[in-house]
């Protein structure tokens, strides 16, 4: 598993791993259905084999950081996960609810269909927006999930603050070449 992930080698810069992309935190919301979105594509649950890293890099100014997931799906898993992962982003536009980890807490989020790279049998990409209060800034990641036969491969991107969208589409856009890339030369 770990031939099909992104490895020092294939990045440029000064990435460092940071761990394993662990499942993320789901937040009590007015639409549960959405918010598994994400959360279903860390879980290992429709896999036979799953492995993933977390990567950062910290520069002056500015931090951005990706999580790659790759799943090895049995029979028809890898297609039906991408096209469930597009009717989810789809119908799920916007979405939150004003209690959760504290009072006053304030969680809205919303997704968007981006670009998706041609890459692989399939790709589809999104990008969400998400507030946890009413005045804090919003936070961004570019998402990309692209299959090669039974393979399932997620690029999560969170560019710096002050990253455009197109420079960060860019920047995703370029991560996921390679591990399409890397992907190719595995299998």
């Amino acid at each position: 598993m770990l031939a099909l992930l992104l490895g020092q080698q294939d990045l440029d810069g000064d990435w460092k791993l940071f761990g394993r992309g662990d499942l993320p935190r789901e937040p009590q919301s007015s639409d549960p259905a959405c918010t598994s979105v994400e959360r279903d594509l860390y879980s290992a649950e429709n896999a036979s084999l799953q492995g993933s890293l977390r990567w950062r890099q910290a520069g002056p100014g500015t931090s951005r950081a990706f999580v790659q997931v790759v799943k090895l799906h049995p029979g028809q898993g890898a297609a039906a996960e991408v096209a469930r992962v597009r009717a989810g982003v789809k119908r799920c536009r916007s979405w939150g609810e004003e209690r959760g980890l504290a009072p006053g807490y304030l969680f809205n989020l919303s997704m968007q269909l981006a670009t998706a790279p041609r890459v692989g049998d399939e790709a589809v990409a999104w990008r969400y927006t998400s507030r946890t209060g009413s005045a804090a800034p919003p936070f961004r990641a570019y998402n990309v999930l692209f299959r090669v036969g039974s393979v399932t491969s997620l690029i999560d991107y969170s560019p710096g603050a002050e990253t455009s969208d197109a420079t960060a589409e860019k920047e995703l856009h370029k991560l996921v070449a390679l591990a399409a890339a890397r992907m190719a030369e595995a299998i």
